[in-house]
Parts: structure tokens; sequence; C-alpha cells
């Protein structure tokens, strides 16, 4: 009998596993190094828990498109629905009451510091992230790149 030994495994092209790996390593390229650990514990794991696999891989998806913290509202707004629709899978806080929730903004600024780094993610920086940032109708455009 003949194997096959010397030969390339083709890779499943519909793994989740894949998305996760391929959305990891394009964010690993520019988020800071000394905050590996706090992603793997905070965001990565979770795409092993079924509940979160679908709003983590958006949250990395969104992260993974913009290598660099954008000020504008629109792109927090979008990263912060994003944060709530992974910390609250099943929709229990309205977009108003997340944006209240003072564990949620501190979720929120460590966020942004685990995958941007420490500029502009200070204590008084939170009421600039927050100041313009009143809830209104929902500003991230799915699809976006």
């Amino acid at each position: 009998m003949i194997r096959k030994i010397f030969t390339r495994r083709r890779a499943s092209e519909n793994e989740a596993g894949d998305e996760f790996d391929r959305v990891i390593s394009k964010i690993e390229r520019f988020a800071p190094k000394q905050y590996r650990t706090e992603r793997d514990s905070h965001y990565y794991n979770y795409r092993m828990l079924d509940p979160y696999v679908g709003p983590v891989l958006m949250l990395l998806t969104e992260i993974s498109n913009h290598s660099r913290l954008q000020e504008g509202g629109d792109h927090l707004r979008c990263l912060f629905e994003k944060l709530k629709g992974f910390y609250d899978p099943k929709d229990r806080l309205s977009l108003t009451e997340a944006f209240r929730d003072p564990g949620l903004r501190r979720k929120f600024v460590a966020m942004l510091s685990y995958f941007y780094g420490d500029n502009g993610t200070g204590q008084g920086d939170l009421k600039r992230f927050f100041g313009g940032m009143g809830p209104g109708p929902g500003q991230c455009d799915e699809g976006a790149d």
C-alpha cells in the first residue's frame, strides 16, 4: 500500500476557524504586542463558545478593517455597537441603556487599549468618546470594509 505522505493536505474552505484565524492574523499585524494575552483571554478564546461566535467574529472583523483608531463618531459608535452585541448576545440592553452602563464603557475603553494601544484611551478621553455618542439610529454599516 502506497501512501501519499508528501502531498499537502487541502484546507477546508468553510471552517469557522479559518475566518477567525484570518481576522486575528490581520489584527495582530497592527495591534500592540504587550496586550496579546488580554486579547486572547477577553476576545479570541470566545470563538469556542457557540453563543459568542457570531458577535465576536463581527467585532473582530470590524476591528481588523481599521488598523488605526479613527476618532470620528461613526467608527466609535460602530465599535461600541459591536462590543454591545458581543457582551449582550441576547440583546437584553437597549442601546440607550448600553451607553449609560459604566461597566460596558470600561470594557469599551479597555478594548480600544488592547487593539489600538493606549493613545487616546485615558480617563479624560472617556468623556470625549461618550460625550457625542448619544443613542441614535445605528450607524454601523454591516458590509463596510
